[in-house]
């Protein structure tokens, strides 16, 4: 769907995923592609359920046991991520992927220090004969890097003393410490308050932007990924239905969807209030045959309830997947 033609980190190709729920069959994900390139900073946008976080726990081929892979792959620096032995999959984690969680309190262990923690994901990380105070060395200054007053007692310390601020960004600077080249980034500021968020916003844009690394950013503010982002993929229903610069797709949604969530941002002046969206995401049990949006889009026809559409470029690097394509603004 993205035609760039620079190097490409990570690929994902025409990826489905289910779920065994007590005999139920859940399907999530349906048809995602999708392409990060070196340096580029990619959004992934849509309502809570829709399968961004599915996705991205697919990247790091850590699905929960009852996840079922119909078909698709995920091809990192060209390598599939579901056929990769144990000893790639594992270079793969500690130093090509990782990700930062939406809940940093659930991301670290209560009862070991920030320094236990952050020594043993660095151990991981870094070659088996890297000397400890070496290893030590690496995590104050990321501590330092992400901007930690006093960062020695800061490893002393237990996440519960920590405030959650505090705590996210320990939770990124073992992410970047380990010197990953793809940053999986799962609502980072969503559990902080707005304040809070903007800072960590912040931090990770200066990170990303001194090291030059790749991001997928999962976020339900859209200002966020209008500000950070360069390329937004939407989401919706375990379907990608638009795509492109994120400029493009701002300034000229076209799929209903999208208008849909444009529509529900607050306006500064004030202008009326935003209803939401009507209706609910289907129920992945027996989700609609057709195009998944149908049964709440204003715009839909019979052909809708049939036939998934398939992505159809509107302007170059600018492409939705809706049969009225052309028509819906």
């Amino acid at each position: 769907m993205d035609n760039a033609q620079t190097d490409t980190i990570l690929e994902i190709k025409d990826l489905s995923v289910s779920f065994d729920v007590y005999g139920s069959i859940s399907h999530v994900l349906d048809g995602v592609s999708f392409r990060v390139n070196r340096g580029q900073r990619v959004g992934l946008v849509g309502e809570s359920g829709c399968g961004k976080t599915t996705t991205l726990k697919a990247i790091l081929n850590v699905l929960p046991p009852n996840a079922i892979l119909n078909k698709g792959e995920i091809l990192f620096e060209g390598h599939n991520v579901f056929t990769m032995v144990d000893r790639q999959l594992a270079e793969m984690r500690r130093t090509g992927a990782g990700m930062i969680f939406q809940d940093p309190s659930s991301a670290l262990n209560p009862v070991f220090s920030i320094k236990q923690q952050f020594m043993a994901a660095l151990k991981y990380a870094f070659p088996p004969n890297t000397p400890p105070k070496e290893l030590y060395e690496i995590a104050v200054k990321a501590l330092e890097d992400v901007m930690m007053p006093d960062p020695e007692r800061i490893m002393n310390s237990f996440p519960y003393q920590l405030s959650g601020g505090m705590r996210q960004r320990v939770c990124i600077a073992m992410t970047i410490a380990a010197g990953r080249k793809l940053v999986l980034a799962d609502e980072p500021g969503t559990s902080l308050d707005v304040t809070i968020q903007d800072q960590i916003m912040r931090l990770i844009d200066r990170l990303v932007q001194e090291n030059d690394l790749s991001v997928i950013m999962v976020a339900h503010s859209l200002g966020v990924i209008r500000e950070f982002t360069s390329y937004v993929n939407i989401m919706y229903a375990g379907t990608l239905v638009e795509g492109g610069k994120t400029r493009d797709v701002f300034e000229n949604p076209r799929h209903p969807y999208t208008i849909a969530l444009m529509a529900c941002v607050p306006k500064l002046t004030g202008e009326g209030i935003a209803e939401g969206i009507p209706g609910r995401v289907p129920d992945y049990t027996a989700p609609p045959t057709g195009c998944r949006y149908f049964p709440r889009c204003p715009y839909a026809q019979e052909i809708c309830r049939a036939k998934k559409p398939q992505p159809v470029e509107i302007d170059p690097g600018h492409w939705v997947s809706c049969y009225l394509a052309n028509e819906v603004s």
